[in-house]
């Protein structure tokens, strides 16, 4: 519903709650959408894909973040695409006493 006074405002347009609300248009032609979505559907090479030591002696596997803003550039363009931080997770904090020696590697630590 617009603001009391909205309909003075330059350049304002009605809106008409009775009106049937119609999809956007897709900026993009049936030629880049197929050809988008053919980029989108392949699967990455390992090339992509690197690898760090974990816990226990396992290695985790991600995906670097350059490597995602290379791979976004080339598929969608400079300026292209958009990201934005859905969530975050601490999947590991380590307690340390007050009156030891800190570690040095760059665990999430709580001193206390």
């Amino acid at each position: 519903m617009p603001a009391p006074g909205d309909q003075h405002r330059a350049g304002a347009t009605p809106i008409n709650p009775f009106d049937e609300i119609k999809p956007r248009v897709s900026e993009y032609t049936a030629q880049e959408i197929a050809t988008l979505a053919s980029r989108l559907e392949k699967q990455l090479g390992p090339e992509y894909i690197s690898s760090r030591p974990g816990a226990s002696g396992q290695k985790v596997h991600y995906l670097a973040a350059e490597k995602c803003i290379n791979l976004a550039n080339e598929v969608f363009g400079f300026n292209g695409w958009s990201s934005s931080i859905q969530s975050t997770q601490i999947d590991f904090v380590r307690f340390i006493r007050a009156d030891r020696q800190r570690p040095r590697d760059d665990a999430h630590e709580i001193s206390g």
